[in-house]
């Protein structure tokens, strides 16, 4: 079976309630479209079992690359501009994942980074024929045909910061399942659930929203084999 999450943001409550309920096989796959750090504290936690998982997949979130940013910065960018990427990154929730990676070793540090940069951007696959092409904010195929791509540095900073809007095109050829933007900016389901519309799935149910959050908010996961849905308990 094929399983796809995203946006755990440091929740380690929400990801067990979801981990017990799809009950992940050694042959299953589990997909995680980026952002698995920041705002909860047991974002570092979270990735070291992904980095140790068999059949766990990342994406680069908009997170992560900040925390690539902050901690090892591009050889061009100045020690100003790192201290910025530092603030920009603790004033988006990163603070708390900081901290914890401080606390770790060496060892695990220079694991951590490696894993990260090596992490992709958007991954293609196919269930039951079908296509879907797997992204954290959006597809890096936009980036040469948006007029908006002028605000982002590269294709990457366009593709994990891009949010899709209601009303702009949809993919032809396959479907298009993203996190980054909660799903309450396009439905007011409550508690929140996974978006559809058409060649579009939208799966980020708010996980990094604050525990009893009025929005409903929950870790979700959508099974490509049958469409089924999974949440998180209301934690």
């Amino acid at each position: 079976m094929i399983y796809v999450t995203a946006d755990i943001h440091g929740n380690m409550e929400r990801y067990r309630s979801l981990m017990s309920k799809i009950d992940l096989k050694p042959d299953d796959t589990l997909y995680v479209l980026g952002d698995v750090i920041d705002r909860h504290p047991d974002g570092i936690k979270i990735l070291l079992e992904i980095m140790d998982s068999k059949n766990i997949k990342m994406l680069l979130g908009n997170h992560e690359y900040m925390m690539l940013n902050a901690i090892r910065p591009p050889a061009n960018l100045s020690r100003h501009d790192s201290v910025e990427n530092v603030k920009i990154w603790h004033h988006n929730g990163g603070e708390v994942t900081h901290d914890a990676f401080i606390d770790a070793s060496l060892d695990t540090k220079d694991r951590i980074i490696q894993f990260l940069k090596d992490l992709p951007i958007n991954i293609d696959i196919k269930v039951n024929g079908k296509k879907y092409k797997l992204v954290h904010a959006t597809s890096v195929t936009k980036y040469p045909y948006y007029p908006d791509r002028y605000y982002y540095i590269d294709s990457t900073d366009f593709a994990v910061w891009r949010r899709w809007h209601l009303g702009e095109s949809k993919p032809r050829n396959y479907t298009m399942i993203f996190g980054h933007t909660p799903t309450n900016h396009y439905q007011n389901n409550n508690p929140m659930e996974i978006f559809h519309s058409g060649r579009v799935i939208g799966i980020d149910c708010g996980c990094g929203f604050p525990a009893k959050d009025s929005r409903g908010p929950r870790l979700a996961c959508l099974r490509l084999d049958d469409m089924a849905e999974f949440y998180s308990d209301l934690i």
